[in-house]
């Protein structure tokens, strides 16, 4: 067998970097006319399957370059279908703003695949402009299209959409009811309280999970006789997620609850009411979180010490001290932490 020289590997090393430089070093160093015309011959690459991905790499690169004859590709309804959709994802997936008029208008199409791309593509950019184009196809004959457009919708996080989704809760679409739970939590829509108090015995466990995070993003104190109830929920994962809420709510009505899940359940839920115990952060919960901190579970001791700092006295310095020598690395870890945050360390 010949033997390969180090000077040989060496030298084709020196050709794998070469040729691995990134399209976007080399693509920086070209001038406009010369990067136009590369994008031309990339959108018309695109067209075929061997050489879509390197096409699709090239216009990525090219970024608001790519736009405009992405864009035509999209409209032109003589052309294939799946070149058109290849265009509208790559449109999406560079997300700019220039985009949506032409993704607007792919989206009244008449074929559903090309209807079903463009609400994609408009939800991964995320402009408020076009949010009624996308409530436009809300109404659409096609289930994958309403939903497509709820998640776009989602993404856009447009405060003025509360009164949309409080409307989708009803939606016979499993999917598109969470969507709309998230919806309202993501724009804190306190109007929904109400409207998602009244969904906590429903059959769903994901959408009674969904329930439980978007009541504690919303935050206000009414959302707590449904997070009361949620706490109750035969799930574990619903019972979880409503203290994780109680947390980000913040009352201090929810401390002696909180407390006692702390100190009697299992540790996964004994772990989220510690953690939300140091969310509210109110002097009352310190005692708790102190005893914490020598629980039987290495997570619990972990939310503890997390609490702990995040209520933020450096007098519980010496209450972790101890920690820095627990059987737990993790625990060990999170005491050194905590102990150089407390001290003044960022």
């Amino acid at each position: 067998m010949k033997k390969i020289s180090w000077a040989s590997c060496t030298v084709a090393c020196a050709v794998l970097l070469v040729l691995s430089f990134t399209a976007a070093s080399l693509y920086a160093a070209v001038p406009d006319l010369k990067k136009e015309s590369i994008v031309k011959k990339n959108v018309y690459l695109l067209s075929e399957k061997k050489t879509e991905h390197e096409a699709t790499v090239a216009l990525m690169e090219a970024g608001e370059y790519s736009v405009e004859p992405l864009s035509k590709v999209a409209l032109n309804t003589q052309e294939k279908v799946s070149y058109r959709i290849t265009a509208i994802d790559i449109l999406g997936d560079i997300k700019s703003q220039s985009a949506v008029d032409a993704l607007l208008e792919t989206a009244k199409d008449s074929n559903v695949k090309i209807r079903r791309a463009a609400i994609r593509s408009l939800g991964k950019i995320g402009d408020k402009r076009a949010v009624d184009g996308i409530k436009g196809a809300l109404t659409d004959f096609d289930k994958e299209v309403r939903y497509l457009a709820t998640r776009s919708l989602v993404q856009i996080k447009d405060a003025s959409l509360g009164d949309i989704f409080i409307k989708l809760l009803e939606d016979s679409d499993i999917r598109i009811k969470i969507l709309a739970i998230n919806g309202l939590g993501d724009i804190k829509e306190t109007r929904a309280v109400q409207a998602l108090s009244n969904m906590t015995s429903d059959h769903n466990n994901d959408v009674r999970i969904s329930l439980a995070v978007a009541l504690g993003k919303i935050g206000t104190k009414d959302t707590l006789p449904a997070l009361n109830k949620l706490l109750e929920d035969t799930n574990i994962h619903v019972r979880r997620e409503s203290l994780k809420a109680l947390g980000e709510v913040g009352d201090a009505s929810s401390i002696p609850y909180l407390i006692k899940i702390s100190e009697r359940d299992n540790k996964e839920l004994r772990y989220a009411a510690t953690i939300a115990l140091g969310d509210i952060g109110r002097p009352e919960v310190v005692p708790n979180l102190k005893k914490l901190l020598k629980d039987e579970s290495i997570d619990v001791r972990v939310a503890a010490i997390m609490s702990l700092t995040k209520i933020g006295d450096s007098e519980f310095i010496k209450d972790l001290q101890p920690l820095i020598t627990d059987e737990s690395t993790k625990v060990r870890k999170q005491a050194e932490i905590a102990i150089f945050q407390l001290q003044g360390g960022k």
